[in-house]
């Protein structure tokens, strides 16, 4: 038979006991949940001018801290009061960038920074390069040049057979699109339409080099960010991964 005092049974004072230490031990966790609702975060990559991810730049969140970005180019600032900002983002060799931003509440802010200058190709395994990728809505789109000397944005577009560029770009580049130039015939949204194809020469993503690449010049609507589409006639040279919460593209050979 278990002892009883006082006429009571073992047990009732010391269950409310564990009851109320058990409720103590999870405060901790419901405060923790709660102050990490109250502040957001930042994450970044930081890449230079013909996309190649630059480590080493020193990144500050003007009142709050500062970081280097790693191999990746990336940086992060956790724990971060809402609240606008100026994000400073230099290093040597490079020119330097200073913008303004807000940070949320319960959001993590997402940023990618280009420095002006250009970097020598990553030495990586494999020939595998990462680029880092510039949000647009539900797209994304990467840097590119074209023939070595023409920089542009492309939209990354898995499902389209040719890459495609601007009249204009493609007048830079001193490719002809007049009478008598070849043309294929490209599935729209409202139909069908024939459009000038030709080649570029060279055409390169994060170091990594394609060359007589065919593409199709047709103008994206107006308001578009890109000067075209990065499409399965470069993208089908490389072994290729696409990871939308790294903001990364990864090209293999």
């Amino acid at each position: 038979m278990p002892r009883t005092t006082n006429g009571k049974a073992p047990g009732g004072v010391g269950m409310r006991l564990a009851a109320l230490l058990a409720v103590a031990c999870l405060l901790p966790g419901v405060a923790a949940a709660q102050g990490t609702a109250s502040v957001g975060a930042v994450m970044g990559i930081v890449s230079s001018q013909n996309n190649i991810l630059l480590e080493g730049a020193d990144v500050v969140l003007e009142g709050f801290g500062s970081a280097y970005t790693d191999s990746q180019g990336r940086f992060s600032f956790s724990r971060v009061p809402p609240g606008n900002y100026r994000l400073d983002v230099q290093k040597q060799g490079f020119g330097s960038q200073s913008r303004a931003m807000s940070v949320r509440a319960g959001v993590t802010e997402r940023v990618t920074v280009t420095l002006g200058g250009f970097a020598d190709p990553p030495t990586s395994m494999g020939g595998r390069v990462s680029v880092p990728l510039i949000r647009q809505g539900n797209s994304f789109l990467v840097r590119a040049l074209l023939n070595g000397r023409r920089d542009a944005l492309f939209y990354v577009d898995t499902g389209a057979s040719f890459t495609t560029i601007s009249s204009g770009v493609a007048h830079e580049l001193g490719i002809y699109v007049g009478p008598g130039a070849p043309s294929v015939t490209l599935l729209t949204a409202s139909g069908s339409i024939q459009v000038p194809m030709a080649t570029v020469e060279s055409l390169q993503v994060g170091g990594i080099e394609a060359r007589d690449v065919q593409v199709v010049v047709h103008d994206l609507p107006r308001g578009a960010l890109g000067v075209g589409l990065l499409g399965l006639s470069f993208l089908n040279r490389f072994q290729v991964r696409l990871d939308p919460d790294q903001g990364l593209l990864m090209l293999g050979q």
